[in-house]
């Protein structure tokens, strides 16, 4: 049981509003949110502070700075060994230390909570539709997905993140699906994903393995080499993925033929859940 109340600052709240909820709830249950003045612990998502001006003072940094290492992460000067730099998970982690060498901030990855309570099965709706879920990866690849799922005879809903769909319709269709096929790019924790699998929605997962799969982005990343991958959170509760079209039809036949057999609200509720990043977000304020 963690019991060391510390007093935390949260520097500028306008960034990711799952992170930020997560975060104020975190705060708020178990420590106490304070001014700057009298923080023990600052967390700065994406603002930068002059740390060695601070030195009794612990400092959070990330993961809202910038996609890859930028001229500001890198003025960080850690001279009082008092502050570290967060990812969402470690593929993050690797691209950022041993591609683009960042070395000014200790890093380590953690993930922000998943609302269970929202996001969670309805017993008494019968799980009747299959949701395709398409998220920043080639429009041909779209189109051998949507042909494969008609030759098999499937009936779904796209629900694409590029064109902004409102989270109650995506709730509110969720609740009615008894399984998920995924078509994305690379994910630095996925939430989107994440809360599919709370609702006890198995998946079939085409996922990515570099950045430059990422549409409309493959310029941008075409130079960056790190491995990354769709589930940087993931276990065969979960369900089944693949990398390569050729791959499809095996998968496909594999995940069906389990589909009853899959439990991934367990695995959320084991690894992502809101309490459970609470333990870990402890751990991590302790260690620092």
């Amino acid at each position: 049981m963690y019991n060391i109340i510390m007093k935390i600052h949260i520097i500028d709240y306008n960034f990711h509003v799952k992170n930020r909820d997560f975060i104020v709830y975190f705060a708020n249950k178990y420590h106490h949110i304070v001014s700057f003045e009298e923080a023990e612990i600052v967390y700065s998502p994406c603002s930068y502070i002059d740390i060695h001006l601070y030195p009794s003072k612990k400092f959070i940094f990330g993961p809202h700075f910038s996609v890859f290492p930028n001229n500001i992460v890198r003025k960080f000067n850690n001279i009082h060994n008092n502050a570290i730099y967060i990812q969402p998970s470690q593929p993050s982690v690797n691209t950022w230390q041993n591609e683009f060498n960042f070395k000014n901030l200790p890093m380590k990855a953690i993930p922000f909570g998943v609302n269970t309570q929202l996001f969670s099965p309805s017993d008494h709706i019968e799980k009747t539709n299959v949701i395709v879920y398409y998220k920043h990866r080639d429009p041909e690849e779209f189109k051998l997905l949507s042909n494969f799922l008609k030759s098999k005879g499937v009936n779904y809903t796209v629900f694409n993140y590029m064109q902004k769909y409102k989270e109650e319709d995506f709730l509110k269709y969720l609740k009615t699906c008894k399984y998920c096929i995924w078509l994305g790019g690379h994910e630095s924790q996925g939430f989107a994903l994440q809360e599919i699998l709370s609702c006890n929605i198995p998946m079939l997962v085409w996922s990515s393995k570099l950045r430059k799969q990422e549409y409309p982005y493959r310029v941008e990343y075409q130079n960056v080499y790190s491995e990354v991958t769709t589930i940087p959170y993931w276990d065969s509760m979960c369900g089944e993925y693949f990398h390569n079209f050729n791959e499809l039809d095996i998968k496909y036949n594999t995940f069906m033929n389990n589909l009853n057999n899959y439990t991934p609200r367990q695995f959320i509720l084991d690894n992502l859940s809101i309490e459970k990043c609470c333990e870990k977000w402890n751990q991590l304020v302790s260690s620092l």
